[in-house]
This record gives structure tokens, C-alpha cells and sequence, in this order.
């Protein structure tokens, strides 16, 4: 069983840097964005069922407080805390209208704009900030969680039927239900629930029927296998987790090689990390949370380097997350050794905090 864990720390470890990766590089270097896009964040929801308690079938109760505590507490905290920061970012051109995502933050915020980006944190986990980009998985994994819960929960209080029989017909009607939001272009808006948080749901189940199976891990000739057909993915089905619905067509495809790609991490020979290499792999993968949180802060940086060191306008600092015309030229390495030193760092300092408002 500990073998187990270790695992899974140091596949969700591959995982936040891959994602870090990925930002870093952004239009750099394509074939390593759609590589990685194909299995990255379906990781972390596959992993969240695999690590799914037996117990909370019969506390549902403390399941969903265990999620609120976990994954919207933290997103509320944070996403309220960077809000506050809004117009000081923008003074210091960390935002401002000529560059970013979408054409850049236009403005500082008015008492009313603060109001309703408040309401909507709160109230339907959006309008976080843009420095917190990454923050639509802590929505798809409280809601993918819960709802893949519920297929659980009522698998086991069916008797008449086989336990995985029944939660592999719940997933099926998850995932028909999410291929019609798709085909309509449409989501469930009383619940909020979208296509994403569907697709959240089903990597979920699988993560938790793998663990139910215990399903053997993959042999060396497999894990080439997996390797390749990611590679054909990223070609032929090319697809990522972050946008709010996708096409059909590329739905299952996608759902396989997520699936195979997180199980490829899994099934790599872990066993032979030693030393101060496997204690900080366990600590990337115990501290994803901190790292997902400052990361896109920690690039601004190196941003800020680039632009001391070649004359550029300071208006550029706003260039999000990366400013890619150096990123190319090899700076997406500097920009991915800063930010986990600094995330890290911050996630180190971090155990000596007892305030349950600033400790992730």
C-alpha cells in the first residue's frame, strides 16, 4: 500500500511539472504542448478516484465536507486574496490592457466590479483572476468528485446488481450526458455543470475502478506502446481539459489516452528513485496545490529579467504567462527552475504557518 501512495506522490509530481511545462513553453514548442495536453490534467481527477476512501460510503456526509475543506475553501481563500491585489497588479503592470490573455485586463476594478467578481468566486467558483488561470480544475475537481461520489455511493447501496456494474452504468450515462452538452453547445446552468466538469467526473470513476480492479501496471513494452499512441493522439485527436466544451468527435479517443497516460506515469519503475532526488519528488507531488497557485506570479520574474537584460517596455511584464518571443529562445527553462524554486519555497515556509487563512 505504501508502495501505492509513493506512486501516486510521484505521478502527481510529473503531473504539476508537466503543467508547469506547458505553460512555460506555451506556442514555443507545439509538439510538447499537445504531447502533455493529452493525459496531464486528466492525471489529477484519475488520481483523486484512485485514492478514493472505501469509508466515505458510509460518511457521504464527511466526503463532501472533506472536498469543500479541500478544494473550495483553498480556491475562495486564494481567488479572493488575488481580487484584493487586482489594482495593485495593474499598477505595477503585472496587468494592464495592451498585453495578456484575450487582449490584457482593460481597467482597474470599480467597488461594483469587485462586487460581482466576488458574488461570482462565491457563488460559482469563476471569476477568478487571471494570475490564478489554472484555478478552473479546483471547480472540475470539486464537482467531478461529487458527482463521481454519487455514482459510487448508489452502486453500493444497490444490491440487486454487481457493485461496478452498476457505477460503470452511472459513468455511461455521465458521459452520454456530457456528449450532449457538447453537441448542443450547452451546459446544465441551475447546477453550473458544464462538459468540463463531466469529463472531470468520468476520469474520476476510472481512477476509482482502477483501484477497485486493482488493474496491474504496465510492463515496459506497454509503457512504449502508451507512448506512441499519446503521440498519435496529440495528431489525430488532439484535445486539453482547460476549455469549457469540446467536439465529440474527439471525446472518447481523448478519454482513452488520458486514461493510458496516467497509467503510463504510474507503471514507470519508481522503485528505483533514491535519495534526495525521490524527497523532492515527494515533495512537488504533496505540494501540487501551491504550485498550481504562484506559479503564473512566480513567471512574471523572469519576466521581469528579460525585460531589464534586453530593454523591453515595461508594458510587456503583463504578457501572460509567458513573454514568448524569448521563451523560444530558451527561456522557458528559466521560467520553469524559478517557479518551482519559488512555488516550493513558498510550500516549504509554508509548515511553519498556523493561520488556517494563509496555510494552502
Amino acid at each position: 500500500m505504501a508502495k501505492h501512495n509513493t506512486n501516486i506522490t510521484y505521478t502527481k509530481a510529473i503531473g504539476i511539472l508537466l503543467m508547469v511545462l506547458c505553460h512555460a513553453v506555451t506556442d514555443s514548442c507545439r509538439l510538447i504542448d499537445s504531447f502533455v495536453s493529452m493525459f496531464h490534467m486528466p492525471l489529477f481527477f484519475f488520481v483523486s478516484g484512485y485514492c478514493f476512501k472505501e469509508k466515505y460510503v458510509q460518511e457521504p456526509f464527511r466526503f463532501v465536507w472533506q472536498r469543500i475543506k479541500g478544494i473550495w475553501w483553498p480556491y475562495i481563500k486564494w481567488s479572493l486574496l488575488f481580487l484584493a491585489l487586482h489594482n495593485v497588479f495593474f499598477d505595477l503592470n503585472i496587468y494592464n490592457g495592451e498585453y495578456g490573455y484575450n487582449g490584457g485586463v482593460s481597467s482597474l476594478y470599480t467597488y461594483d466590479d469587485f462586487l460581482s467578481r466576488i458574488e461570482s468566486i462565491l457563488v460559482r467558483m469563476n471569476g477568478h483572476e487571471q494570475l490564478l488561470g489554472g484555478y478552473w480544475f479546483m471547480k472540475a475537481l470539486l464537482y467531478g468528485s461529487i458527482i463521481g461520489f454519487v455514482i459510487i455511493f448508489v452502486s453500493a447501496r444497490i444490491k440487486t446488481f454487481n457493485r461496478l456494474t452498476v457505477s460503470l452504468s452511472g459513468g455511461v450515462v455521465v458521459l452520454i450526458v456530457c456528449l450532449w452538452l457538447n453537441h448542443e453547445h450547452r451546459s446544465l446552468t441551475i447546477l453550473h455543470i458544464t462538459p468540463q466538469l463531466l469529463l472531470a467526473s468520468i476520469f474520476f470513476l476510472i481512477g476509482y475502478w482502477f483501484k477497485y480492479k486493482n488493474v496491474k501496471t504496465f510492463n515496459k513494452t506497454k509503457i512504449i506502446l502508451s507512448i506512441i499512441l499519446i503521440a498519435i493522439g496529440s495528431v489525430a485527436w488532439k484535445m486539453g481539459m482547460g476549455a469549457i466544451t469540446y467536439e465529440n468527435s474527439r471525446m472518447l479517443p481523448y478519454i482513452v489516452t488520458g486514461t493510458i497516460g496516467t497509467w503510463m506515469l504510474y507503471s514507470l519503475p519508481w522503485d528505483r528513485i533514491k535519495g534526495k532526488f525521490a524527497y523532492v519528488l515527494q515533495f512537488i507531488g504533496n505540494n501540487t496545490l501551491t504550485i498550481l497557485t504562484w506559479h503564473f506570479l512566480s513567471f512574471k520574474f523572469v519576466s521581469l529579467l528579460i525585460i531589464f537584460i534586453y530593454g523591453l517596455p515595461i508594458e510587456r511584464l503583463a504578457e501572460f504567462p509567458v513573454i514568448t518571443e524569448y521563451s523560444v529562445k530558451g527561456w522557458w527553462l528559466a521560467y520553469i527552475l524559478f517557479a518551482m524554486l519559488a512555488t516550493c519555497g513558498i510550500a516549504y515556509c509554508n509548515r511553519w504557518i498556523k493561520s488556517p487563512w494563509l496555510k494552502l
